[in-house]
């Protein structure tokens, strides 16, 4: 019993004995903790490659930022020209127009009244054009409120609109009946006076006129 305990003691303590060489190289084997100096040089690395970064980051947020204010500004700039090319064209193309002529022709059904054009605006003046006439166009004849089939050949007109690229459209049509025209009236034929005729005048002949020959008296004849 007691040799049992006194090969188990000196196993035990051989083990110690031979661990105690392989901790030791372990522990010898650790690496070295940096020194003071060493460690400052890495902050300072660090810390100026932060502020590179952050200087980067700075200035690419910069550059971006003018990029979209530039990008903005050009987009405002294309919508304020787009949108004053829009207003000119559209100016232009609703130009308002008056004329002053003489009904040539009046479509009803079609809505349209063509007037022969002697004045007005440059749009219409010297030319044969045809008004549209819609619902909403006020028509006035002699005066008084009417419609379109109510003009004539004939009426003096005026009217007033504006033309698109549509064509010419009446806002106002106010027209004037002809002034009629005064027949004569018949006068009597004159009655026709005779020539005067010529007197006859005695003119005396040449020559004598012969004497008659006495006659006998019958009685002294028997």
């Amino acid at each position: 019993m007691n040799s049992r305990k006194t090969w188990a003691a000196l196993a035990v303590a051989t083990a110690v004995t031979v661990s105690v060489p392989v901790t030791a190289g372990v522990a010898s084997a650790a690496p070295k903790k940096p020194t003071k100096a060493a460690t400052a040089k890495q902050v300072a690395a660090a810390k100026a490659a932060q502020a590179k970064a952050a200087a980067a980051a700075k200035k690419a947020a910069a550059a971006k930022a003018a990029a979209a204010k530039a990008a903005a500004a050009k987009a405002a700039a294309a919508a304020k020209a787009a949108a004053a090319k829009k207003a000119a064209e559209a100016a232009k193309a609703v130009l308002p127009f008056a004329a002053v002529g003489v009904v040539t022709a009046v479509d009803a059904a079609a809505g349209t009244v063509t007037v022969q054009v002697a004045s007005g605006s440059k749009l219409v003046a010297g030319t044969e054009a045809v008004f549209k006439v819609s619902a909403t166009t006020k028509v006035t004849k002699d005066d008084e409120k009417t419609t379109l089939d109510t003009l004539a050949e004939g009426d003096k007109v005026t009217v007033n609109g504006v033309k698109t690229a549509a064509g010419l459209f009446a806002a106002h049509v106010n027209a004037t009946s002809p002034e009629p025209v005064a027949e004569p009236e018949p006068t009597e034929d004159p009655v026709a006076e005779p020539d005067p005729t010529e007197e006859p005048t005695e003119e005396p002949t040449e020559e004598p006129t012969e004497e008659p020959a006495p006659v006998e008296d019958p009685e002294t004849a028997v």
